[in-house]
């Protein structure tokens, strides 16, 4: 039995690990093209119509204000409501929003039986039984988001691999990985629903592992559907870092260094020394209008070469 409980201690320390790797390769990495894309967030008086403190005069002179409220604001809208697919592909948000809020209970779930765990241990709540107002808070508010969590997940992840497999549209970008992890979710959210369902309804058993891995108390678990939930959820956090399912912790990155970015290049910054980096790197692909071999710096700065047309 012992193996179960050292197979979830690897699984999250691996998954911490390779997780806070990956967002410190994120943000190490070197600086994107400047696209300058507009409307920025954090300039919400001109974000209406698309401007940028660029068109003030001498905009060189004084650093550029940020409203960084705005920014968070964008970017809940984003996380939690999906607002871009809604807008620009308002089919796919139909399952795509069930999905991710399913997914945010979930975790929420999660958060709330350790935090419930940890007040246990302090003789602040109960978890075995309710016996006064902070058990019940506590008790009913983890498994309304459970279930709910469960049921909005399990729509969702029906509903995208049905449109995944017959939107004639999309079906071009869809990958083998992006069917396996709908399908891991799935199978996942099943398995949870169907010990939720038969033996463990008020998460007792899961608010009893979570205290033993923290007590590191490793008694054994006598029942069979629980183990296998504890295995699937172990490989799924193996699974997640080294997938597209990253982009939760990427997309901060996505928004903020390049959908955003837009500080001034001013001589003697640290900006400026990024872009003199990478302005050095080498071309490695080659086009009729480009050849490898070459720096940016020098395909820059330099006319392409002519391109014959060919008849």
């Amino acid at each position: 039995m012992i193996i179960i409980y050292l197979l979830t201690y690897f699984a999250i320390l691996l998954f911490i690990v390779m997780v806070i790797s990956k967002i410190f390769k994120y943000a190490n990495t070197p600086v994107h093209v400047r696209w300058e894309l507009y409307p920025v967030a954090h300039e919400p008086k001109r974000n209406k119509y698309g401007g940028s403190h660029y068109e003030e005069e001498e905009f060189w002179k004084h650093k550029a204000k940020k409203n960084h409220l705005a920014e968070l604001w964008a970017m809940f809208e984003e996380i939690v409501f999906l607002k871009g697919v809604y807008l620009h592909n308002r089919k796919l948000w139909y399952f795509s929003f069930p999905f991710h809020l399913g997914l945010y209970l979930i975790t929420t779930t999660f958060l709330l039986i350790v935090l419930s765990v940890i007040l246990n241990l302090f003789s602040i709540i109960n978890i075995s039984d309710i016996q006064n107002t902070a058990d019940y808070i506590f008790h009913y508010i983890t498994v309304l988001f459970v279930y709910a969590g469960l049921i909005l997940t399990f729509v969702g992840c029906i509903g995208l691999l049905f449109q995944r497999a017959t939107d004639k549209k999309f079906k071009f970008y869809n990958t083998p990985m992006d069917y396996i992890n709908l399908l891991f979710i799935l199978v996942l959210v099943i398995s949870i629903s169907i010990t939720l369902i038969f033996s463990n309804s008020s998460l007792i058993l899961s608010k009893e592992f979570v205290k033993n891995l923290i007590t590191f108390n490793w008694v054994e678990i006598n029942n069979g559907l629980f183990i296998l939930n504890i295995i699937l959820i172990s490989m799924f956090l193996l699974y997640f870092p080294i997938t597209r399912m990253m982009h939760l912790f990427a997309k901060y990155f996505t928004y903020h260094d390049v959908r955003w970015e837009d500080e001034q290049n001013v001589k003697g910054s640290k900006l400026e020394k990024k872009v003199k980096e990478a302005l050095n790197f080498g071309v490695s692909w080659s086009a009729p209008h480009m050849k490898t071999g070459k720096t940016w710096a020098e395909v820059a700065t330099n006319f392409p070469p002519e391109i014959k047309n060919e008849k």
